[in-house]
Parts: C-alpha cells; structure tokens; sequence
C-alpha cells in the first residue's frame, strides 16, 4: 500500500542506506541506460558544465556526478541524506576515475530541504556554483513549504547567470512506469491534495528489488515552470529524448517512452 505521508528524514535516509549496495542495478536496465545517456547529453551540449564548479543535490552514488566531470567539469560537491549511498559513491569514484578526478568531488552530509548556506549550513559550501544539478529530488515532497525550501537552496546556490540541471518524474501513472517495459514500475497510487502518493521498484537480477516510497507534487510531475520562475530561472527546456542512442537505434521499443515518459531531465538558466 502507498504510504499516506511523506517519509520523515530519516526515514528516508535509512531506506537509501539500507539499499545503497544494490541501487546501481539501475544501471543494468533499459531504463538507467537510458537515463544515462539522456544526462550524457543534457550536461555536454553546449558545454554545459565546462570548467564549472557544481553542486550535486541529492548526489547520491556519485552516478551524474562523474558525468559532470567527464563533461568538464573542475569540481563538483555531493550533499546527499544516505551516508551509505555516498560511501558506495567514493569507492565507485576511486576505481573508476582514480585518485586525481576523485579529488574533485566532495562528499557531505546534508539534506536538500534544509537551509545550506550561513548559520546553521555546511560551512564548507560556498553559494557561488555555476551548476546547480537536483535528480530526483523533487519525488519525496508532498509539501509545498519543503518544495519551496529546496528551490530556495538551488537559487541560493547559484551564481548570477549560473545554471540548473535536473532529473524529475512525470506522472508515475504513465504506462511507461505501470508495465515495467523499461524497468523500474510505479505502484500504490494515492492522492493527495495536490500531488501523489506511489511506491516505486527497481528490480535487481542479483538480489532483492529495491523498493522506494514516492511523493511527488502537481506542481513538479506536471511540467509547471511556476517554481522555475519564482525563484528567477529563464529558458526552460526539456533535453530531447532523441539525443540518446538507444533511442535513436531502436523507435520503436521507446515510443511508448518518447509519448509519454516516466521523467525528463530540465535544464534551465538564472537570471
């Protein structure tokens, strides 16, 4: 059954923590391929995050942090609520990218919805960023105050003119995410006064599947650039489905994706 609540924090810190070993199985799957090469494109088209300095809401495992620095990116900090999650990160960086690209991330513990920056933040965070990325951050809001709080970090973050970057769901209810063709599935659907409640599943061909509670807002899974132009973005764009290969070889197993996807990935711009 669908939660009828949002997680509290740390409610949601210890279900990352307790699945961070298996969460990279995404990777595996239809969809996580495509999500990777989707960011692939959103980050080094028009060179988006060359030689910027980042901020990586919600970072997690450090999967769109390394696709930053591959793009070009000179460093990139990771604030994540799952201290498991971001110890399975530094040992994936460390093998993968080696000591010096390593060095360019950041690790800190920290949650997006809290206040960041001055008394009471992560000192060590300096609010000038170029890049401001938040993946899936937005899908464990089922309030308007937390959502407001998190947008208010982002633009806070951001230097004048810097950029935003970010992975959010659509409607989870799309048959996309309800048959499992391309991987994960969302289930236990239950609204709310304006968003959703839902359960989602990544399924893991090693172990048990990894199972996530969501909540996401109107406001969010709808496309609205309401929050956008609040907190002084311009210019937003959805990356095209198109720019990734897997959909470029094979139209016809994604159309039922490019119709009606399960996320996008925004890109937008400060005033």
């Amino acid at each position: 059954m669908a939660s009828t609540s949002t997680p509290t924090f740390e409610e949601v810190r210890k279900e990352y923590d307790d699945q961070a070993p298996s969460y990279n199985s995404l990777l595996k799957l239809p969809f996580g391929i495509f999500e990777s090469q989707l960011f692939e494109s959103a980050v080094r088209r028009d060179l988006f995050c060359q030689g910027s300095t980042v901020l990586d809401l919600g970072g997690g495992t450090g999967l769109r942090a390394r696709q930053a620095l591959e793009a070009g990116a000179a460093k990139v900090d990771v604030v994540d609520i799952s201290i498991e999650m971001m110890e399975v990160g530094m040992k994936d960086t460390a093998v993968l990218m080696g000591p010096n690209e390593s060095a360019k991330i950041r690790w800190f513990l920290g949650d997006a919805s809290k206040p960041l920056f001055g008394q009471g933040g992560i000192a060590e965070l300096q609010a000038s960023y170029d890049v401001v990325m938040a993946n899936w951050i937005f899908d464990h809001v089922d309030s308007l105050s937390v959502l407001d709080a998190i947008w208010r970090n982002i633009a806070a973050a951001l230097r004048p003119g810097g950029r935003f970057i970010g992975v959010r769901a659509c409607d989870p209810r799309t048959q996309a995410m309800v048959t499992g063709k391309y991987g994960p599935t969302c289930q236990d659907f239950a609204e709310f006064h304006g968003g959703l409640y839902y359960s989602s599943t990544i399924p893991d061909d090693s172990g048990p599947p990894v199972q996530l509670k969501n909540a996401s807002l109107k406001i969010s899974y709808t496309g609205s650039s309401e929050m956008y132009e609040r907190y002084g973005f311009h210019r937003v764009e959805i990356e095209p489905c198109e720019n990734t290969k897997v959909v470029r070889d094979d139209p016809e197993y994604w159309k039922l994706w490019v119709e009606h996807p399960g996320f996008v990935i925004v890109r937008a711009w400060k005033k």
